[in-house]
């Protein structure tokens, strides 16, 4: 749904520009269209984009020839002229193409739109190839590329299209020669995985609960319990999870995924609102009513799961809900597992109890979200809080957070 902004908002309209990873980037309110900016006669995000395009190529230009990166850098911007042929022999049929050139990742894509942007563990816009329409280009440096694993994908945008809620319309996953194993996420689970629909008081709304058995001969008693944000990713975890408990490499753990509220296309954004504190209060004291005081009861009494206290886990803002869901309520949660958290407590010291544990990881890519959660997890030990931080080389990707939940519950719960 986009929001055409009222009288008091028209600084909406405006198209502004940041710098990332030494690129020009335009950018606006995300929920307005460039159509209803041009309407407006306003200046648009397409438009600011193609303004920037021989600059911001000149300068990535500079940066691969140069052929380094800074040590404060683990990707950055290049770019270099090549011949059509060569790029629409590395497309072929197909429409998205990616391969490495020493430590650069080039990624290739055939399609239309106003604007083409490249998400997921990488995230940049995708230029026009100077001279070929309809191919649309990204050329990034990485340090350590040969142990990356890049989940990638492209969306295209036409003037009316928003980015939230848009489909991907073409999707790779990039694995370096050294990066670690797939983890089979077609692989079919030995346990099982059963979807239920709570009736919540807290909520005033029906919620799906989605949860994770491990099978019967690796379980020795009750199982422990794990609380999963975003509950809907419940089977993809499971399945990088199941392999480590089978080998007893991670212990048996129930895990109870909570479905979120999302919803991409609504401004209001219901999923932060009940997963960052700060951002809606008393929505996400509700939601944290239901998981504590409706979730965990039942699947407590539904399932053989110990009575103790439980973990909770989440990636990005389902991170931020993890760690701030323990602090609030440590007689419920004894450890925390949180994957590139996006909103981090301001506070540790006299906040946090000591007797909460928290593993936390994030991606090397991941530059903004690396750094404040290497600073968290600084903060915590220096409180004196037992923490655990680990780093991937690769972005925000759920590759990198199906695959760590098992270390974190070995380390949480060991």
């Amino acid at each position: 749904m986009s929001v055409m902004p009222g009288k008091r908002d028209r600084d909406s309209l405006a198209v502004k520009t940041m710098v990332v990873a030494g690129e020009e980037v335009a950018f606006s309110h995300p929920y307005i269209t460039d159509a209803q900016r041009a309407a407006a006669g306003r200046e648009t995000v397409a438009g600011r984009t193609r303004a920037l395009l021989e600059a911001n190529r000149e300068r990535a230009a500079a940066r691969y020839a140069a052929g380094w990166l800074a040590d404060s850098e683990e990707v950055q911007r290049v770019w270099r002229a090549r011949d059509q042929s060569e790029l629409r022999w590395r497309v072929g049929a197909g429409r998205l193409a990616v391969w490495p050139e020493a430590d650069v990742l080039h990624v290739l894509w055939r399609g239309e739109g106003d604007r083409v942007l490249l998400g997921g563990g990488l995230s940049a816009p995708m230029w026009p190839v100077r001279g070929a329409a309809g191919l649309w280009e990204a050329s990034l440096r990485v340090r350590r590329l040969e142990e990356a694993v890049i989940t990638l994908f492209v969306l295209a945008l036409g003037a009316s299209d928003l980015p939230f809620g848009q489909v991907a319309i073409d999707r790779v996953t990039w694995r370096g020669p050294r990066a670690p194993a797939d983890h089979g996420t077609e692989r079919p689970l030995a346990g099982r995985v059963c979807e239920h629909v709570v009736q919540s008081v807290a909520l005033r709304a029906p919620r799906t609960v989605s949860v994770y058995v491990p099978p019967a001969d690796v379980r020795a008693g009750p199982l422990r319990g794990c609380v999963l944000a975003d509950g809907e990713s419940t089977r993809a975890f499971a399945q990088a999870l199941e392999p480590a408990i089978v080998s007893g490499a991670a212990p048996p753990v129930l895990l109870v995924g909570v479905h979120s509220a999302g919803d991409p296309a609504n401004p209001a954004n219901p999923r932060a609102q009940e997963y960052v504190p700060r951002q809606e209060p008393r929505r996400f004291e509700a939601h944290l009513r239901f998981v504590t005081g409706e979730v965990i009861p039942w699947a407590t009494q539904a399932f053989p799961v110990d009575g103790g206290r439980w973990v909770c886990a989440g990636s990005s803002n389902g991170a931020a809900w993890a760690i701030a869901a323990a602090r609030q309520r440590p007689d419920v949660f004894g450890g925390v597992a949180a994957f590139s958290a996006g909103v981090l407590p301001r506070h540790v010291m006299g906040t946090t109890p000591r007797r909460v544990r928290q593993y936390v990881a994030a991606g090397t890519l991941e530059t903004d979200t690396r750094r404040s959660n290497h600073e968290y997890a600084r903060r915590l030990r220096r409180s004196r809080v037992p923490c655990d931080y680990h780093e991937w080389v690769g972005g925000h990707d759920p590759f990198w957070w199906q695959r760590s939940l098992p270390d974190a519950l070995s380390w949480l719960l060991g």
